[in-house]
């Protein structure tokens, strides 16, 4: 079954998602920047190592939603999308595992490459864990 081409719209132009996971039985949601790799047809999201709890929680249960609901920024109408999955974690290269994803990342915060100027100020920022 083919998705209307607005949901494609929303995965190439939202800038963020509300992205649930589960801890201890209830639902904990963050905004997240996301990118939709439309080869694979796969969301991927990051997080620092700083705020790995997420990852805690998904360790423990890989059930995950991203919810599309706030177009701010994208330039596109506002549509509702809901999607649910299992999360797979990439925690093996904190240093360089994210770096695949930084042309999509530059298309949505194209400040990205200040903080990658200043990354050994900001190393922290930087280790991270693609999910």
């Amino acid at each position: 079954m083919q998705a209307p081409s607005w949901v494609q719209d929303v995965f190439d132009h939202y800038l963020i998602c509300e992205f649930t996971s589960i801890d201890n039985g209830k639902p904990v949601t963050f905004p997240l920047l996301f990118f939709y790799d439309n080869n694979s047809a796969k969301f991927v999201v990051t997080s620092s190592i700083l705020f790995s709890r997420k990852i805690e929680h998904m360790k423990k249960n890989p059930k995950v939603s991203l919810l599309f609901s706030n177009p701010e920024g994208s330039g596109v109408e506002k549509h509702v999308v809901l999607v649910q999955g299992v999360a797979k974690i990439g925690d093996s290269d904190l240093d360089h595992g994210w770096e695949r994803f930084l042309p999509m990342w530059r298309k949505k915060e194209p400040y990205i490459d200040g903080f990658l100027a200043a990354r050994e100020q900001f190393a922290w920022f930087w280790k991270r864990i693609v999910v």
